[in-house]
């Protein structure tokens, strides 16, 4: 899937780092990180499925009563990667927490 929207022009982001390749300003939308659990595609903000899994287990956890802390030890026991491929830390997953609360605002 990758490969044939990278042929067709499209600039994606790099599912290691975050960073888009070969920067098309008008299909990416850049500044800033972007959220987790999501990915910019032809300049809007899309679900990211994979991600989105990661993100209800965290909500999942808050909502049991868990910290930000226990959750990210949770995590990084269950070998479950971040974005990066680097350990949870507790402040991503509170920000992922507060981002999603923010989101249930909005709609």
């Amino acid at each position: 899937m990758r490969e044939a929207l990278t042929k067709s022009g499209m600039s994606l982001r790099n599912p290691l780092n975050g960073n888009a390749r070969h920067i098309d300003r008008l299909h990416t939308k850049r500044g800033g990180h972007t959220p987790y659990g999501y990915a910019y595609l032809d300049g809007q903000l899309l679900i990211d499925p994979k991600e989105q899994i990661i993100v209800r287990k965290i909500l999942k956890l808050h909502q049991s009563g868990m910290s930000g802390n226990a959750i990210a030890t949770e995590l990084n026991n269950q070998k479950i990667p971040s974005r990066t491929g680097k350990t949870w830390r507790p402040c991503v997953v509170r920000r992922i927490i507060k981002a999603n609360q923010t989101m249930k605002t909005k709609k």
